[in-house]
């Protein structure tokens, strides 16, 4: 069976909503910056997005945010 590979990026957003840091499970309070997953070349629905608090990013990068996760 072949795998697609689905490429993503992370892009910053203010939460219109309370949400939850899918890395260290924080929540992330309406109002706050945090960065979303979006695909480069195809579309990626909001309920799936993976979202990240600006505390990972910062310590983390975008790089191993997405490919740790994707393993």
């Amino acid at each position: 069976m072949e795998k697609k590979l689905l490429e993503t990026r992370l892009v910053r957003r203010h939460s219109q909503f309370p949400t939850v840091c899918i890395y260290c499970n924080t929540q992330i309070p309406p109002d706050d910056l945090h960065y979303v997953e979006e695909g480069i070349t195809t579309h990626i629905h909001s309920l799936i997005a993976r979202k990240y608090c600006s505390s990972c990013y910062t310590k983390f990068g975008e790089q191993i945010l997405l490919h740790e996760k994707s393993l």
